[in-house]
């Protein structure tokens, strides 16, 4: 295997949508990356599907992706519950037990699609070995909803049987229990959040891991807070020596402010997609200066004709970036 190969393992929690699933998986395959590129990858792919959805349509994906690995313990996930901390605890190990340290492990959820064909993916990351791109910035941040709240409360998870009364129910345990004392748990750490996407090495996954392993105590005092998903990561690796090297997200995300999730991509952001460099949008639920990015979210398998102008277009690229190198060389 060639030294600039780049082995990438992809962690996918998806619920739904197995043809928008498919054209994912089918635009980050290695076999599509130019094997005289000046990096390429081996992409890996680990897919959590949640428990409450039948696996059925999803599993002849293992047909067609000989690197595919389905979650052999499949969570009941929830929004804003830490299920979804822990499918990407059950992925991280997968990934490791089967790959031992690869180089790049990259959280997506089943709504996203590249903006880059992978031959590109490769060699950025190839560039960036050191990199973790991960958002991460200090809590409490009240002006992008990242309020201590979300430790000092007892958070219940929403959703059945609690569903129709979860709320009501929220809204009277934040009111009346006492809060809790997040420090007892945490430690010297100091919380930090940002987004759920990320894009990390081998070694910071290893290292979260082990941390998990070793800090029982801070694991189980996040199974009851707000949106762990949002925390839980960047605050371990924000106290870590691998903080110097934490960058904004590699996702890109259109989150207007006041909206409670970010917008579905349309044709509109397909312009903005077909650049050279790709970056994240001025909306993007962070403090932080909007970077470049690799992928976007989300889209919706209802709205297919975006995802087919997406494809031509990751092909164009693809086709435009290969013959680069042929015209600089002329």
């Amino acid at each position: 295997m060639k030294n600039n190969t780049m082995n990438i393992a992809y962690l996918i929690l998806a619920h739904n949508n197995p043809r928008l699933l498919d054209t994912l998986l089918a635009q980050l395959d290695s076999d599509q990356a130019q094997a005289d590129a000046p990096a390429h990858s081996k992409a890996h792919f680990f897919l959590h599907i949640d428990r409450k959805a039948d696996i059925a349509p999803f599993l002849g994906l293992a047909d067609r992706y000989p690197h595919l690995h389905f979650c052999r313990d499949r969570v009941d996930g929830a929004w804003a519950h830490f299920s979804l901390v822990e499918a990407t605890l059950r992925l991280m190990r997968q990934a490791m037990q089967t790959l031992g340290t690869p180089d790049r492990v990259v959280l997506l959820s089943g709504a996203t699609l590249p903006v880059q064909p992978p031959a590109y993916i490769a060699s950025f990351f190839a560039r960036e070995r050191g990199a973790n791109y991960m958002d991460a910035f200090a809590m409490p941040n009240e002006e992008y909803g990242k309020g201590l709240g979300r430790l000092e409360h007892y958070w219940i998870r929403r959703s059945p049987p609690m569903h129709r009364y979860r709320w009501m129910l929220q809204d009277f345990i934040n009111a009346h229990l006492p809060r809790r004392n997040f420090r007892r748990a945490f430690g010297p750490l100091q919380p930090a959040a940002g987004s759920q996407w990320w894009a990390i090495t081998g070694e910071a996954c290893r290292y979260v891991l082990d941390y998990v392993s070793e800090h029982p105590r801070f694991v189980r005092f996040c199974h009851h807070t707000d949106c762990p998903d949002e925390f839980f990561f960047q605050t371990i690796l924000w106290n870590s020596p691998f903080k110097d090297s934490l960058r904004p997200t590699l996702t890109y995300t259109d989150w207007r402010p006041g909206k409670q999730s970010p917008e579905a991509i349309n044709s509109d952001t397909l312009a903005q997609f077909a650049q050279d460099v790709v970056f994240n949008s001025p909306h993007n639920n962070s403090p932080l200066a909007p970077g470049e990015v690799l992928f976007a979210r989300k889209f919706d398998e209802q709205d297919w004709p975006v995802i087919e102008q997406l494809v031509a277009l990751l092909q164009a690229k693809a086709a435009r970036q290969a013959a680069a190198p042929l015209r600089e060389s002329a």
